[in-house]
């Protein structure tokens, strides 16, 4: 276990503002609450979509306080009413809500945009990671799958040094498990990992695989890995061309690209 104690950052000049009234957490009935019409949207198609998911996935350790303001005698919520609707359909009795001072609907606003903005998203790796360390079966086989290929994840940019087999694909990897299984994932790994790529692009775990396991099946591995190879980033910057140009994905422009050259490996041999 890596512990990290949270400590204040530099910032020269910092104060600290002026926080106004201290919020309380109060246990509340979830059909006690309000939601404002007036700056929070209707529930949609992907509302929908989540609430089954936390209704299905419900429990404490995994709850966010949603955010209410006192209007006279009732609870308008800032935040959170995704969170009410699944304890209200549950039947749970009552859930703690943050309740913090905001009397003016601009001032509610201004929370609402700055609870739904002010925040990093969490990367598919780090999701990833955390769902490894939980135990999680399909990314324990990932683990395992990115291990035998030696291939590893990590978070790859413009200015980091990528060494052969790097990439930060985890969810193509993911759907290539779950397609392909664990022996034909690897098997496209270790292909990409043998043409030396750094990093290890999607494009390329989604290119080798339609070539292995659709077009192309029983093509040689190795000689694959070689075409690859010798095609090297100028022939990825040409099928990034040619994928602008037909307006298909670029891994359909490298399945035309190394297909063909596939093909003509084939007819020497």
């Amino acid at each position: 276990m890596t512990l990290r104690r949270i400590a204040p950052i530099p910032h020269p000049g910092v104060k600290t503002p002026d926080l106004g009234p201290r919020p309380t957490v109060e246990w509340v009935a979830p059909t006690d609450l309000y939601v404002d019409g007036t700056y929070q949207r209707d529930l949609g198609r992907r509302s929908g979509q989540l609430i089954n998911k936390m209704i299905r996935q419900f429990s404490w350790s995994r709850m966010k306080l949603p955010n209410a303001v006192r209007a006279g005698d009732q609870l308008h919520l800032i935040d959170g009413q995704h969170t009410a609707i699944v304890a209200a359909t549950l039947n749970i009795p009552e859930i703690p809500v943050f309740i913090v001072s905001a009397e003016a609907i601009p001032e509610r606003a201004r929370a609402f945009v700055g609870l739904n903005t002010d925040r990093i998203t969490v990367a598919p790796l780090d999701i990833y990671n955390a769902l490894l360390a939980s135990g999680d079966e399909n990314a324990l086989e990932i683990a395992a799958v990115c291990r035998k290929a030696n291939v590893r994840l990590r978070v790859t940019n413009q200015s980091s040094v990528t060494a052969e087999g790097d990439t930060m694909a985890i969810g193509t990897i993911r759907q290539l498990v779950n397609l392909r299984g664990v022996s034909m994932a690897r098997q496209v790994l270790e292909v990409l990992v043998a043409a030396k790529l750094a990093p290890i692009l999607a494009a390329h775990i989604k290119a080798t695989a339609h070539l292995l396991c659709v077009s192309h099946r029983g093509v040689d591995q190795e000689k694959l890995s070689r075409i690859i190879r010798i095609d090297g980033e100028a022939g990825v910057r040409s099928a990034m061309s040619h994928a602008k140009i037909a307006r298909i994905s670029l891994w359909k422009a490298l399945v035309a690209r190394w297909g063909e050259k596939v093909g003509n490996v084939r007819r020497i041999a």
